[in-house]
């Protein structure tokens, strides 16, 4: 089994998981995971993001592509969309920040990015499977805080893991270091962002900087 359809099983199954324990768990246990669950994503966040060495194109990407995504409201497109598609079924009207949360952190960080090329290219999913069992416990303790709007990410990351599992062939510039590096500067950033949105600290429409991503991978390609 691919790596890519191994991972959003997982997280449908932790969705499930967390919707049956959810209405059985005390909120106050509830609240006291999740705060960790945030505190682990501030920890992640913060490690990637020391990653970045050069930090002017990342400052500058995030700028500007948070500038395009806010522009293009993106995460106010994205949470209509899902609003629209949860009124489809009778327990609708989940939170859509669910989704949100789930897929931005599922999808963002060098473990997706070199799971993906590595199960592609050599057929090795170690990786790729090891982010699957924590993106199944993080899909648990999300489901079980904000409901079934969590497990539409399982589509967010078979399609991003897909993509690039699929055509690893003609993306293996992504895995020279410098371009990491500077991906998980901005992918680290957008993830501290998530730890405070999980926290209750501040709160970010972290979809609409995933734009920056794209940005630094041109600028990696522009200066080669």
């Amino acid at each position: 089994m691919k790596g890519y359809l191994f991972n959003s099983l997982l997280v449908v199954a932790g969705s499930v998981l967390g919707l049956l324990a959810g209405k059985k768990v005390p909120d106050g246990v509830k609240d006291a995971v999740f705060n960790a669950l945030g505190l682990v994503t501030l920890y992640v966040g913060l490690k990637m993001a020391l990653n970045g060495t050069d930090v002017i194109p990342v400052v500058f990407s995030l700028a500007l592509g948070t500038i395009a995504g806010s522009a293009l409201r993106l995460e106010d497109r994205t949470s209509g969309a899902l609003q629209r598609l949860n009124g489809a079924y009778p327990a609708g009207k989940h939170d859509t920040e669910g989704f949100l949360v789930a897929s931005t952190l599922f999808c963002v960080g060098s473990m997706t990015i070199i799971g993906s090329l590595k199960d592609g290219l050599s057929n090795d999913g170690t990786l790729i499977q090891t982010k699957s069992v924590m993106d199944g416990f993080a899909a648990f303790l999300l489901t079980a805080h904000y409901g079934a709007s969590v497990a539409f990410s399982a589509v967010t990351v078979f399609v991003v893991q897909g993509g690039l599992t699929l055509f690893a062939k003609h993306l293996t510039f992504l895995t020279a270091p410098r371009m990491m590096s500077n991906i998980d500067g901005v992918g680290g950033i957008i993830v501290l962002a998530i730890g405070l949105n999980l926290l209750k600290l501040k709160q970010t429409k972290t979809i609409d900087m995933l734009p920056a991503l794209g940005l630094i991978v041109v600028y990696g390609l522009w200066v080669g």
